[in-house]
Formats: C-alpha cells, structure tokens, sequence
C-alpha cells in the first residue's frame, strides 16, 4: 500500500483546490444563496502588532437585513473569490476577508471592494 504525503500543499493547488470550492458554492446558488463560513490556517488578524485570532468565521450575512442590497452582494463577492472587507474587531484596521485567507487592506484600497456592516463582528459567530 502506497504511504500518504505529509507534504503540505503548494500554493498553486491551494489555488486550485479554493476554485473548486467557490464553484461548488456559486453552484448551489439556485437553491439559495449558500453561506459565507470559513476556516483560516493563519487565523491572527494580518495587520503588524495585533494577535487577534480569527480562526473559524460564520459570517451570517444573511442577518444583516436587505438581502437585495447587503446579503446578495456581499455572497456573490464571497463565492466568486473577491472577497470583502471589514474592519478588524481589535485593531480596527481593515481586513479583506476571502475563501483563501485574510489580508491587511489600506484605507486607500477600501473602496475597491464591498464592506461589511460595521456591526459585522457582533452578528458573525467565531470559534
């Protein structure tokens, strides 16, 4: 019997293995719009200085009423990779959050990307 890889993925199947993901999650999008949850391996917020641990996220989106103008949006940015921003509940600097990573945002890039409520680390189940 063949022994099992310990190695760890590269970034480019990381990459890979993400897309297929995301496309699993646009497809289901007929049937509803599918949740916005993740799991990140480097959980502690990116920005210099802060340690506050992000690890398992739900953001509930779907809490945070309009889903014409917030919920739908904010998924369709989540599963097609674009991700969103929000501010860190710590640091409060901004965060993009993907279905890859987290990454430290500039203000001046803020605007490039759709937001998440303001409120969104109190709705947000994290473990």
């Amino acid at each position: 019997m063949p022994e099992a890889s310990t190695r760890s993925p590269t970034e480019t199947e990381l990459e890979t293995l993400d897309r297929f993901y995301r496309e699993g999650g646009l497809s289901a999008r007929p049937f509803g719009c599918p949740l916005a949850h993740v799991h990140y391996d480097e959980p502690i917020c990116p920005h210099p200085g802060c340690s506050h641990r992000m690890e398992w996220i739900d953001f509930k989106l779907e809490l945070h009423g309009d889903p014409e103008g917030v919920y739908k949006p904010l998924v369709r940015a989540w599963w097609e990779g674009v991700g969103f921003v929000g501010r860190c509940p710590s640091c409060h600097d901004w965060i993009r959050f993907t279905t890859l990573k987290m990454e430290a945002i500039d203000e001046e890039h803020v605007s490039g990307y759709l937001q998440l409520p303001g409120n969104w680390h109190i709705v947000a189940q994290f473990a």
